[in-house]
């Protein structure tokens, strides 16, 4: 008589197991990635860089939360009714779901989760997620228009690397087709056409049945926002992109303090090129080394020293640690309030 798991429930950890499997190779090849950087440039040489800006790391995690204020308040743009929670909570629920797509491997997936669980009470679970699809969409349309600003500063300078100047063109122009494209199907019903999609491929009627059940409200509240609040949703981007531009100012800073001053047009350029190459890495956990990586390479194409890219990226990542620690204290809380 056989006493193993039943069949089924070994399948149906067999993909669990397997993501997991490859969430850890993507976090080990990036630590080793990460490690093969800073050998190298040379650990000295880093510390160095380190203690240059000193107590200046505190006023480049403040301003890191300052970015964080600024996609609150374009996160509260698009719900519809912003009285209904106010901006401390949904910083701190905006805080608490980013330390979970920092910390876990779970592709911004789990922190979008938890958003919409902690929001969800306040305003309902439609107009939670479609805040939450409407916020991203907005995000990004931020991130494209910098991206756009800053190309002219990226191909015309990149020293020698034609095929990157070619990647990050080609990585911008596909990213913000998907935006368009994305927007264009909210806007006449996303969730309709993924039921129009779903019957073609001739899927169970059950399926069909809850996408149309359950995407009639979420495509009411987006049409809502895109057609009958069109300023909110601008409200929207224009505060993501705010954050943007103190990002750009917290990388100034960083290159001050670490006595490699450059201009804000190089700082655009830095910022665009990361923002595409962050994007293309999004299923590496916490993008461990190919954000240092990537911040390397493009100091580098710029003629700029890798020492300094490194140090930079470092520097950006202990900020971010320390948002993501603030994250966790909120999700904590947040969590004790739910139960």
């Amino acid at each position: 008589m056989s006493t193993g798991p039943p069949a089924g429930a070994a399948a149906a950890r067999t993909p669990f197991t397997m993501r997991r499997a490859g969430h850890l190779t993507l976090l080990l090849t990036g630590t080793l990635l990460l490690i093969s950087l800073i050998r190298a440039i040379g650990a000295e040489r880093l510390m160095t860089d380190l203690q240059r800006v000193g107590w200046g790391l505190v006023a480049i995690i403040a301003l890191e939360l300052v970015v964080d204020a600024c996609n609150t308040l374009g996160w509260r743009y698009t719900l519809e009714r912003r009285s209904a929670v106010g901006f401390p909570r949904l910083f701190w629920i905006r805080l608490a779901g980013t330390a979970i797509n920092q910390l876990t491997p779970t592709a911004t997936v789990g922190g979008e989760f938890v958003k919409g669980s902690f929001l969800r009470p306040a305003v309902g679970a439609s107009a939670a997620i479609a805040s939450l699809i409407a916020a991203r969409m907005s995000y990004t349309i931020a991130q494209a228009a910098l991206v756009l600003i800053g190309l002219s500063a990226i191909v015309t300078r990149l020293q020698g690397s034609q095929e990157l100047a070619v990647g990050v063109v080609a990585g911008f122009t596909v990213t913000l087709a998907g935006v368009l494209i994305f927007v264009a199907l909210q806007r006449r019903g996303l969730f309709a056409a993924l039921a129009r999609v779903a019957t073609r491929l001739r899927l169970p009627a059950t399926s069909i049945a809850r996408i149309e059940r359950g995407g009639a409200a979420l495509d009411a509240q987006l049409r809502a926002l895109y057609r009958d609040r069109p300023q909110a949703f601008l409200a929207s981007v224009g505060w993501h992109f705010a954050g943007q531009l103190i990002g750009l100012v917290q990388l100034w800073c960083i290159l001050r303090w670490l006595g490699a001053p450059a201009p804000l047009t190089t700082c655009l350029a830095v910022e665009a090129f990361a923002i595409v190459a962050d994007s293309a890495m999004f299923f590496v956990p916490a993008r461990v080394g190919v954000q240092e990586g990537g911040r390397v390479l493009i100091f580098t194409a710029l003629g700029m020293s890798a020492a300094t890219g490194l140090a930079v990226a470092v520097i950006t990542r202990i900020a971010q640690l320390a948002s993501a620690a603030l994250g966790l204290a909120a999700y904590a809380g947040l969590s004790r309030r739910l139960h």
